[in-house]
């Protein structure tokens, strides 16, 4: 069974067809691509596997379980995790506040807990702690607990992102175009960054990105969106050098 299932995926807006017949399989673990040119429906696509939009026709399988329609919670708490091109961090928050705001989904405790720092409020508490650590130790910022989310780094801010959506416990994460403003060697670190992140979380990961090196470099299949329908669908070097794509995507 595929990790993620979706067929004959759409959405209207007005008389627009913004996303038209998408379909696509991914197995549990893969790292999977989704490219295309700008306007193409990409973030569409995240909008409605997150459930930001409603789709209005098709339906999408997580790991078996038809999550078609769900709200953006409940699809979540379902196992779909996202970061954003916009980084969107708690900024004045520190970086173990940020992972722990992640971990809710799965540590809760009353607001009279909270007002009263009762024993179970304590416990939970330093459960979280020690579980956001834990995350952060994988990305290498387990020495900046204590910093703002804004005095880090661009490209530590990205990985504090993608800790913090971890945090939910997902079993797809979606990444939306995460090398968007980084250098070649930030970029480099990236890859390494979601590389581990599959192998250390048995992840399967969902990204949009135009850095065609990175898509080259980590993704093993692709699908090419254009005009809101599926254009090619392969491995991805198949995908990179099929002459359709060059012309769409990469110009004659």
């Amino acid at each position: 069974m595929a990790m993620l299932d979706i067929e004959a995926l759409g959405i209207s807006f007005g008389g627009l067809k913004a996303v038209d017949n998408f379909h696509v399989q991914i197995e549990k673990n893969e790292l999977y691509g989704l490219i295309g040119p700008n306007g193409a429906g990409k973030t569409t696509v995240f909008n409605l596997l997150t459930g930001v939009y409603k789709p209005t026709s098709g339906h999408i399988l997580l790991d078996g379980d038809n999550i078609t329609g769900l709200s953006c919670e409940e699809i979540n708490k379902k196992g779909i995790a996202r970061t954003f091109q916009n980084i969107r961090l708690f900024h004045n928050m520190s970086v173990l506040d940020n992972v722990k705001a992640g971990l809710h989904n799965h540590y809760t405790y009353s607001t009279l807990d909270g007002i009263l720092r009762t024993p179970k409020y304590r416990k939970l508490e330093k459960e979280m702690d020690a579980k956001a650590l834990e995350i952060l130790k994988v990305f290498d910022l387990q020495d900046f607990v204590d910093y703002k989310a804004s005095n880090l780094p661009y490209g530590q801010q990205r990985k504090l992102e993608i800790a913090r959506a971890l945090a939910t416990e997902p079993k797809l994460l979606l990444l939306d175009e995460p090398a968007a403003g980084m250098n070649p060697s930030e970029t480099e670190e990236l890859m390494r960054t979601i590389r581990l992140v599959r192998d250390e979380f048995d992840m399967t990961i969902l990204l949009i990105e135009h850095d065609m090196k990175l898509v080259s470099g980590i993704c093993d299949r692709l699908t090419v969106l254009n005009f809101g329908q599926v254009l090619k669908q392969g491995k991805t070097a198949d995908v990179l050098h099929d002459p359709e794509v060059i012309k769409a995507y990469l110009g004659d």
